[in-house]
């Protein structure tokens, strides 16, 4: 039998939360920018001088906003359907979620120059 302790559900939903931080960090100019490169190849937007639409470009930027959250939705559901234990799928999870925040972070540093 196994006892739930409160203290280490807390921990998890914890370290998750804070693996959001970059993620969340990312999330306004990724989408911003990639609002606007979209928006700007189909015509209903206008870019600043010089700037060059670009639908792929839009479309990257706005992928990789939503990658971290994606990537912590799915890799719940997966670790419940293969019936990790709790602990072990809120390891996975912040890990996952941390290294694609990370990611968007770079790609918005890059989308920035």
């Amino acid at each position: 039998m196994t006892v739930n302790r409160p203290g280490r559900a807390l921990g998890t939903v914890a370290r998750i939360g804070l693996a959001f931080v970059p993620a969340l960090l990312a999330a306004l100019p990724l989408t911003f920018n990639g609002a606007q490169h979209t928006l700007g190849a189909l015509g209903r937007a206008e870019l600043a001088e010089g700037a060059s639409p670009s639908l792929g470009w839009g479309l990257t930027l706005l992928g990789a906003a939503a990658l971290p959250f994606v990537a912590g939705a799915v890799v719940l559901a997966v670790g419940r359907a293969k019936g990790l234990s709790r602990s072990r799928i809120g390891t996975v999870c912040a890990t996952a979620v941390l290294g694609c925040g990370l990611f968007a972070c770079l790609v918005a540093m890059v989308s920035s120059v």
